[in-house]
């Protein structure tokens, strides 16, 4: 069975419907206090959502609903005047979820950290509860956290000497609680800590030694350092008082306290040489994400959504096919008034940089305003000239647009960007691919229903293997070499099986072409998201193929 982010898709349309539905409810409810039923109801929406998100396994969205449950069913029925603060935070965390898994679809990966400061909203206001931490969702079992590492040398410091490496971390603490940078706090405590390694029992210095890889990870990642994490170097310090001592009895390290220092750790970079030892050290789990990523997706979050950039980027397509139309008509000398023309495309064209700007792409913005700028030196005799100018910065900002509604962060650009450049031509050349495929594929499947409808007529198919064909050879050009495997083996079936031998399909071989022409359509679709369905619904359609007696001969 498929769970997770895997298998949102399959339910996604379920979940906005309930979710709507409960936020109608609920807004119902505000303005109609006294009406039991409305909260009742909205409460049976809640569950029936965990349900289903419980059994999808979104462990996030999942422990997100069970605070809304709690949190709903503390509100008396006939008696929510004094409630506004809760229902308003239930308000938010309707709309917090939507965004939730509007993210988790498109990038195919549950991050259920990212709902836990909407969670402990929750919490708190029910009173009495503690939030949950940031570690919450990177479990331990007992036995990992039973290891000891790190060993230490026992070696004897004095009394005076070791109030005095205590004192050294209570500095460095001090400073740390004060301030958000670890860079100044970092060397007094790792210091303290390095000593202490090599000078208390092993339970201590094994603690001791993790500190030190947590303390590294926030001065050279660097970690944000939330009034969560201060508060756990503050614990540190409380941890090893009682160890000071020489005759110190026995006493128990707080396993939680190692469990968050271990999950610094973990989501620490890869520089960070320490950090990695004790990673390898206890055998941790991968945690997903880097703290640069994780911060990343937090901004993505609470950033516009997926509808909101798709509309941007339909408005900046309009913006510049209008342009192309005018350099169109200024390259043919057909513009009419060719001064009017010259101020309309340089108002345009800076009006695009404008907003390329506020989109922090200072590429397309600065490249818009150098043709804005060539725009205004033209004269009859450079036109042609200024116009290639002017068209490459065009081109360049509208592949730009385009990857606009397809979920990509400003940062994976930015990257792109530093990486070897596509020409322009090569880019717009893919983007057409892209839509010649699909509708390639949408005829194919509209001529497979005629050839049904019409009582098996083979003249709906004549086309129907030089189209896939041609489909075939843009995945090729696309690098979607299994993908066109499939087609491929879809071509031969129809040529083959249902033209040359004239053999008639019964129904379930038909279905089985039209889930494989389908399981193709589909991919197209969702590999522009690299959605993590895409390559499961490509092994389907290869396994249909395979049944019709096609399988693939290439990979």
């Amino acid at each position: 069975m498929l769970t997770g982010a895997t298998s949102l898709d399959l339910v996604l349309q379920e979940l906005s419907s309930s979710l709507s539905e409960v936020e109608d409810l609920l807004q119902r409810f505000l303005e109609d206090r006294h009406n039991g039923g409305l909260l009742q109801q909205a409460i049976e929406g809640l569950q029936q959502l965990r349900g289903t998100l419980t059994l999808i396994e979104l462990r996030g969205a999942s422990v997100l609903l069970e605070e809304m449950i709690a949190l709903a069913t503390d509100i008396p029925e006939h008696d929510a005047e004094q409630h506004n603060d809760s229902l308003s935070a239930l308000c938010d965390s309707l709309f917090e979820l939507e965004r939730f898994l509007e993210f988790t679809r498109n990038h195919s990966h549950e991050l259920p950290e990212l709902l836990l400061p909407a969670t402990n909203k929750l919490r708190q206001l029910r009173g009495g509860v503690a939030p949950l931490s940031e570690d919450y969702f990177f479990t331990l079992d007992p036995q990992r956290l039973a290891r000891k590492p790190w060993q230490g040398d026992e070696a004897r410091v004095d009394d005076r000497s070791m109030a005095r490496l205590r004192q050294m971390y209570q500095v460095g603490l001090l400073t740390l609680l004060r301030d958000d940078d670890a860079r100044a706090a970092a060397p007094l405590m790792r210091r303290a800590l390095q000593r202490w390694m090599d000078a208390l029992p092993h339970t201590a210095a094994n603690l001791c030694w993790v500190a030190d890889a947590a303390l590294e990870a926030a001065e050279q990642t660097p970690l944000t350092l939330t009034a969560e994490r201060k508060r756990l170097f503050a614990r540190i310090d409380r941890q090893i008082k009682p160890f000071l001592k020489q005759d110190a009895p026995g006493v128990d390290i707080d396993q939680a306290l190692l469990q968050h220092l271990l999950f610094l750790t973990a989501v620490a970079d890869a520089s960070c040489d320490q950090a990695t030892a004790v990673r390898e050290a206890y055998s941790l789990p991968n945690p997903g994400f880097t703290e640069a990523e994780l911060q990343e997706a937090f901004e993505r979050l609470r950033g516009p959504g997926v509808e909101v950039m798709r509309s941007l980027a339909d408005a900046l397509r309009e913006e510049l096919t209008a342009i192309k139309d005018l350099l169109d008509l200024l390259a043919r000398n057909a513009a009419g008034d060719i001064d009017q023309s010259q101020e309309t495309l340089r108002n345009a064209l800076y009006r695009l940089s404008k907003t390329f700007d506020m989109l922090q792409m200072p590429r397309e913005a600065e490249g818009l305003d150098a043709a804005a700028e060539q725009v205004s030196q033209w004269s009859s005799e450079n036109l042609p000239q200024g116009l290639d100018l002017v068209a490459d910065a065009v081109l360049q900002a509208e592949t730009t647009a385009n990857t606009l509604d397809n979920n990509q962060s400003y940062s994976a650009r930015d990257h792109d960007r530093g990486a070897v450049q596509e020409p322009v031509e090569l880019k717009e050349a893919r983007i057409v691919l892209y839509e010649e495929s699909q509708a390639g594929l949408a005829l194919a499947k509209r001529a497979v229903t005629a050839y049904l409808e019409s009582g098996n007529d083979s003249m709906h198919l004549m086309n129907v293997p030089g189209s896939l064909e041609t489909v075939r050879g843009g995945l090729v050009f696309l690098g979607m070499t299994r993908a066109a495997a499939v087609i491929h083996q879809a071509s031969n079936y129809i040529q083959h099986t249902m033209l040359e031998q004239q053999k008639v399909p019964d129904a379930q071989q038909l279905d089985v072409l039209a889930d494989a022409l389908t399981g193709i359509e589909f991919y197209l679709e969702s590999a522009e998201r690299s959605s993590a369905t895409a390559a499961d619904v490509l092994a389907m359609a290869a396994d249909g193929l395979a049944q019709l007696g096609y399988p693939l001969t290439e990979e």
